[in-house]
């Protein structure tokens, strides 16, 4: 049945683009004319119970040892020689054995140049605020980031329904945004003496929130970045404005080894009062007092400040690409540990091995965390 909607979803998409005036040709180098992409993909994971979490004693919850999954993704994109529009959709697949499937349309704009400084936009759009690796503070329309797999290996985002108008005034870009709900955002960028600096509006009935990213290369190997988010108080449960912030680099070696490094503060993390009232809540022996601590319980979103390192080693003699994350609660020394070993089959093939393995002294964060640990095997293929 999955199979089924799948064909019928891509075939509408296909049938749309062509429509358009695309025909099903290969890809130009340029980006030219009528072309398909994306991945598909099965891992297995592997989630030994953690017994003595107290969110999970006894393995109360039911976590599964063993669970298979698989997804798919094709892009379909048409832009025509005179590149005045441009027409993508994406289309994505995936399903467990025990959750079931489903068939999702992550994005599907149209985007028109109107004159040399407007363009226009409409569909659902994956649109990327901010200069953060890991975190993005001031990613106010853009899909929220994990943290423990900042790239989406699984091309699992989604966009969100917009109008965009999107216009180029002397060196600077301004982008304006019409939501779903009757939200509206704005965003400017401009290249400052080689640093480059955006603001970012964002307002909804809830209330405003407002940014400034930044980022800047220095040679050919430092960046630094850095971003502030202020929300005002219509716009959380909490009274006052609530600041968020990261700020980083990274560096690329001379074999191509690259670090990242951020600093990150999260104003929507819990006080030490909250954090109180959570471990009591999660300490009780009654079922309701259970349910109610693994409904509000958020790995890596409980805290207010957090570290993240990441290393990535390309292939040398091996054949191997080596990843490395790391992740610091910096507030009580919790986190995890996150290994990738990725190995090319051919060139569009590749079979990987992740395993997270997480850290924390009694009544820390990931001390609560349901599970010991999760190692993942997966293959992919690109198209």
């Amino acid at each position: 049945m999955v199979i089924g909607r799948t064909i019928a979803v891509v075939g509408a998409a296909v049938g749309l683009v062509v429509a358009l005036g695309g025909s099903a040709t290969p890809a130009h180098a340029n980006n030219e004319g009528f072309r398909i992409f994306g991945s598909a993909g099965a891992e297995s994971l592997l989630t030994p119970a953690n017994e003595r979490s107290s969110l999970n004693p006894g393995n109360v919850g039911g976590v599964h040892y063993r669970t298979a999954s698989g997804d798919a993704s094709i892009f379909m994109e048409q832009v025509p020689k005179s590149r005045k529009w441009k027409a993508r959709i994406k289309v994505r697949t995936d399903g467990t054995e025990r959750a079931g499937s489903r068939v999702e349309v992550g994005e599907a704009l149209l985007q028109r140049s109107v004159t040399s400084w407007l363009d226009l936009s409409a569909g659902r759009i994956i649109d990327r605020w901010g200069t953060g690796y890991a975190w993005n503070p001031t990613g106010f329309v853009s899909p929220r980031k994990n943290p423990s797999d900042p790239s989406d290996r699984r091309s699992s985002n989604r966009g969100l329904d917009m109008v965009r108008a999107d216009l180029f005034v002397k060196g600077t870009n301004i982008s304006l945004y019409g939501l779903r709900g009757g939200a509206t955002a704005a965003r400017a960028y401009r290249l400052v003496r080689g640093t480059d600096i955006s603001l970012h509006l964002f307002h909804n009935e809830r209330g405003t929130r407002a940014g400034v990213s930044v980022a800047r290369v220095f040679g050919d190997a430092l960046e630094l970045h850095g971003e502030v988010a202020r929300s005002d108080s219509a716009s959380t449960e909490r009274d006052g404005a609530v600041v968020s912030a990261v700020a980083g680099g990274q560096f690329t070696f001379r074999n191509g080894t690259n670090m990242v490094v951020e600093v990150f503060h999260s104003g929507e993390g819990l006080s030490p009062a909250e954090w109180e009232q959570f471990q009591n809540v999660a300490t009780k022996n009654d079922a309701a007092s259970l349910l109610a601590a693994n409904h509000s319980y958020q790995p890596l979103k409980m805290g207010r400040e957090y570290a993240f390192v990441r290393l990535a080693i390309p292939q040398g003699g091996t054949g191997i690409d080596w990843e490395v994350v790391s992740i610091i609660n910096l507030g009580d020394g919790s986190g995890l540990v996150r290994g990738m070993a990725t190995l090319k089959l051919r060139q569009s093939v590749s079979a990987y091995l992740i395993d997270t393995e997480f850290f924390g002294g009694t009544g820390s964060e990931l001390s609560y965390i349901q599970v010991r640990r999760a190692t993942t095997i997966g293959v992919r293929l690109w198209f």
